[in-house]
């Protein structure tokens, strides 16, 4: 793996009109709001990482041109949980 000195290997492809400072804002984010729930990871780990998850999603719609799915239920129950203009 050719990681760069930030972590990210170049060799990977993103998908469309995703880029790495939508990543690198959206980790920031997750870690900011991760901070105060880490309790939670020693009490239940699994709780936690879903948490982490739906931060993620928060971040990534609220910081990149993907957005979580209108139907819930669809949201919820599929993969993935963003999509770009409804694709």
């Amino acid at each position: 793996m050719a990681l760069q000195a930030d972590g990210f290997d170049r060799a990977v492809a993103l998908p469309p009109e995703l880029k790495l400072t939508h990543i690198r804002e959206a980790i920031e984010h997750v870690e900011d709001r991760a901070d105060e729930l880490i309790d939670i990871y020693f009490e239940q780990a699994n709780v936690f990482s879903g948490i982490v998850g739906i931060l993620g999603i928060q971040a990534l719609h609220a910081l990149s041109p993907y957005k979580k799915h209108k139907n819930p239920d669809i949201a919820q129950q599929r993969f993935p949980d963003l999509s770009l203009r409804g694709n």
